[in-house]
């Protein structure tokens, strides 16, 4: 769906949803904002007055309509991320990420050269089984620091 589909549905949307009121028109569009767009449409009451405004969302598969500003706060606040990529992120840091790529990395190439028979150089083995260590310290530090 195109910016100019979704801000013509959302005009729709709110005009139903308020009837009577006149001069409806799009005021604001937030791309890329919870998986979607959020179209904000303003209008003026049927009795005049002061201008009132509605946030008509379109994320992938639905529309969402929100009459308050703080509806729309408290959707972004409780908004999850959907790729866990970036859960994983939000949840240890980019610290902890790299700590984790660490960890697998070295986790491999300690189960590689556990079954080697003769390794060449044991003290690769010795830096590599330190750097384990080191990793899942800084992992435990963590959790007992929380």
């Amino acid at each position: 769906m195109t910016l100019e589909e979704m801000k013509d549905k959302a005009i729709a949307k709110v005009t139903t949803d308020n009837p009577g009121c006149t001069g409806y028109r799009v005021t604001r569009v937030y791309e890329n904002l919870m998986d979607g767009t959020l179209i904000t449409v303003s209008f003026t009451p049927s009795g005049g007055g002061k201008d009132d405004s509605n946030h008509v969302h379109f994320g992938k598969d639905d529309m969402r309509v929100y009459r308050w500003h703080s509806d729309v706060l408290s959707a972004v606040a409780n908004y999850k991320e959907k790729s866990p990529f970036f859960r994983l992120l939000g949840l240890a840091g980019i610290s902890g990420v790299i700590a984790l790529m660490l960890l697998f990395i070295f986790s491999i190439l300690l189960a590689v050269l556990a079954f080697k028979e003769n390794p060449a150089n044991a003290s690769v083995v010795d830096v590599i089984k330190l750097s384990f260590t080191l990793i899942l310290g800084y992992f435990f530090g963590q959790s007992t620091k929380r």
